[in-house]
This record gives structure tokens, sequence and C-alpha cells, in this order.
């Protein structure tokens, strides 16, 4: 029987992101007490008396004295907030590939993560670094695989009350420089994810805004993973990785449910 293995982070308030996305925000509709009296009193307008079971389970959380929860949520969320995927015009406006005429195998296949948190920052990911992490795990890239690079950054730096781990969430975390993307696309990979707000290093985002992951992948149309979490779980081993999108009309990317399936 199949394992899974959660790689997403939360949706939640107050998240590190990048600086191009909105802030994640979740509007309470209904609570349920609220949507038990609202249907009570139109019940009560249609001749029924008293409550129906439908009624009665909505009030058994208020009625046990516990807070009122919501029976509805409204979300406000980035298409690049958190854990999520990139379409192909988001990162080329040329492009025809929005994340909704993307083909879904592209979200989904054979996998490797690799293990390079002992790089830190300032120091950018390099394709020594890569060859090194697939040395000490025995693994090795092939045609069409996911490519997942765990740096560390989620585990240690993601925070919603704590601005320091916040900031170095958002700015100092570690990402590849361009030569590295080189090596990987160039030894079959046809995506590649990261447990950060990018794939590109820092210093080739501020204040250069250079991106040269980015471009490299709009050229070669592979496929981006930013905010992946739980690296950790399964760096060097090889599995299936499944990271469908939402199908957002011509969306330029999605949050995803990142997930690792071990046989």
């Amino acid at each position: 029987m199949s394992e899974l293995i959660d790689l997403s982070g939360y949706i939640e308030e107050s998240q590190p992101l990048a600086e191009s996305a909105d802030e994640t925000q979740l509007f309470t509709g209904y609570t349920h007490a609220e949507r038990a009296f609202e249907v009570k009193k139109k019940r009560e307008e249609a001749g029924y008396e008293g409550e129906n079971e439908y009624v009665e389970r909505h009030m058994r959380g208020v009625r046990a004295g516990q807070d009122e929860k919501p029976i509805n949520q409204t979300l406000y969320v980035s298409e690049h907030g958190p854990t999520h995927v990139d379409s192909i015009d988001h990162l080329d406006p040329t492009s025809d590939l929005s994340i909704d005429e993307m083909p879904l195998e592209w979200f989904r296949g054979p996998a490797v993560c690799l293990d390079v948190s002992d790089v830190t920052y300032p120091d950018p990911i390099t394709p020594g670094d890569i060859e090194r992490a697939l040395e000490a795990s025995g693994l090795e890239i092939r045609e069409g695989d996911i490519v997942l690079l765990d740096t560390g950054n989620y585990r240690r730096n993601y925070s919603l009350e704590d601005r320091e781990r916040k900031r170095r969430y958002e700015s100092k975390f570690v990402g590849m420089e361009g030569s590295a993307g080189e090596f990987l696309i160039e030894g079959g990979a046809k995506a590649i994810g990261i447990d950060a707000i990018s794939v590109d290093h820092p210093p080739n985002i501020f204040p250069t805004y250079d991106f040269p992951i980015h471009s490299l992948c709009a050229g070669e149309e592979v496929v981006i993973y930013e905010n992946l979490a739980n690296l950790d779980t399964v760096a060097g081993r090889r599995f299936t990785f499944s990271g469908l999108p939402m199908k957002v009309r011509e969306g330029t990317g999605s949050p995803v449910r990142a997930h690792a399936i071990l046989d």
C-alpha cells in the first residue's frame, strides 16, 4: 500500500510571501450557529415547527459551550502565495500555456528530492552542490524527473509571528544560480521545486530582478514549484510526486496540495 507524504504548507493569514503576491486572507461567511438560526427562521416562515436534525446538528457546538466555528469561509489567496505552481505564461506572456491549458501529466511523475540544506545564505545552490547531493544519496536525475531541493528554509524560517524568521524566509533564503538550473534541465528535469518563495537566489532577484531560473524555465517550458514544505521527509529518496493545480481559467499559477507517493 502506498504512503502519502504531505509536501505542502498551510494557506493561512500572515504567512510569508513573495513581494508580488497579495496577502492571504480568510473571511468567515457563516458560522454553524448563524446558519442554524437562519434555517430555523426559514422553516418557521414555511410553517414548520421546532428544530429538525440539520438545525440541531449545527447548534451542537455552541450548545456544548464551544466557540462558534465557520461553516463557510471565503479565501483571498494569490495564485503565487502559498505552496504553488507557476504556469508557463506566468514566466512568458507570449505563451498560450496558462495553468488550465498545461497538460496534467506535467504536474505528476517520478521525482527525487536532494538535500542541499548545508548551503547557507548568501551562497547560492551550484551544480557542484547538486552533484554532491546526488552522490551522497546514490540518486540520479533521469529524463522526465521532477527535482525537488530541500534547502531547509521552510523548517528553519517559516513563521507567522517571528519577524526575523519571516524576513529570512522572504529575502535571505537559498536559491539556485543560473548554471544549477541548466544542470538540472540538461539532466532531464521536467519540473523543479523548492522550499522557498523562489527557485532563484535572492541576489539574482533583489535589486537586479534578473530571475535566471525563471527565464530558463520559460524558454524550456519547465514547471516551477515554490513554497514546498516538509522536504526533509523525502530528501535523498526517489518517489512519485503529485502537485495538481486548480483549474483556474487563464490562471498564471495555482496553490497546490503537493505530496509524495511512496510505494
